[in-house]
């Protein structure tokens, strides 16, 4: 190699370093301004993040579990530049649980994502939106205006809305509850044909426990109006449960 191609390899080496030292300083040297976050969840699982600075370790936050189709809370905090520029990027660590599936190998898992954060809305650092959409892919909005606002700069607009699978999913827990309550009625009514002084001194216990107020003019388990008593708290029960079902069913998704 030539004399004059080494130096000109040696001042690009020197020319390259500069220039990387230049931004790194650059960067290092950016004023920041500390955000809260948010989660917002447009899929049917379960969901958590950490987000971190891949340029700073120290600067990491999140952690909250965000349910299917909702927004978390405020979560304090993370440091954003407060001027927006070209590459900003932020590492999302992911977790997920799915509740429609969750028998499934790939109902859970994790993974990360390092993505860039939009220009701020109105020249601005707002609150850090961690955003997960339906197919599980990350974003992230730098925003003081929520999903639902018109200046709201995320590509998914308003606030997630469960998809026609999930409120079948909630339907379907719904009736498998008022049909157990339903059984439960019936069961005791049952009892309470012919009922054994141990049945009654069962239902007397737990009453003392629990309904302290609807035994107090009660001498004991085997006072007759204890039995009536019981016969018409659970023959209403049998009603309403019969009732809450027949209205699920009239209102299935």
């Amino acid at each position: 190699m030539s004399t004059r191609k080494s130096l000109a390899r040696f001042a690009g080496l020197i020319l390259g370093a500069f220039l990387y030292s230049t931004s790194i300083t650059a960067f290092a040297a950016e004023e920041m301004v500390s955000v809260s976050i948010h989660g917002v969840n447009y899929s049917a699982d379960d969901f958590t993040y950490v987000v971190e600075d891949p340029r700073n370790s120290k600067n990491i936050g999140g952690g909250e579990i965000v349910g299917p189709f909702e927004a978390g809370g405020i979560v304090c905090c993370y440091e954003l530049p407060k001027d927006w520029r070209s590459g900003i990027q932020i590492k999302v660590n992911v977790k997920f649980q799915s509740r429609i599936n969750s028998s499934l190998p790939a109902s859970k898992g994790q993974y990360s994502e390092t993505v860039e954060v939009p220009p701020y809305v109105d020249g601005k650092p707002g609150e850090l939106w961690v955003v997960r959409a339906a197919d599980g892919k990350i974003s992230v909005v730098s925003s003081d205006y929520s999903p639902n606002h018109p200046k709201w700069p995320g590509s998914i607009k308003n606030w997630p809305q469960p998809s026609l699978e999930y409120k079948r999913y909630r339907w379907r827990l719904y009736v498998h509850e008022a049909n157990k309550d339903l059984v439960a009625a019936n069961r005791v009514l049952e009892n309470l044909k012919q009922p054994t002084p141990d049945f009654l001194k069962e239902q007397w216990d737990y009453d003392s426990k629990y309904n302290k107020n609807k035994i107090s003019k009660f001498s004991g388990p085997d006072d007759e109006k204890y039995l009536t008593s019981l016969r018409e708290r659970f023959t209403a029960f049998k009603q309403r449960s019969e009732q809450e079902t027949a209205t699920l069913e009239k209102n299935k998704p």
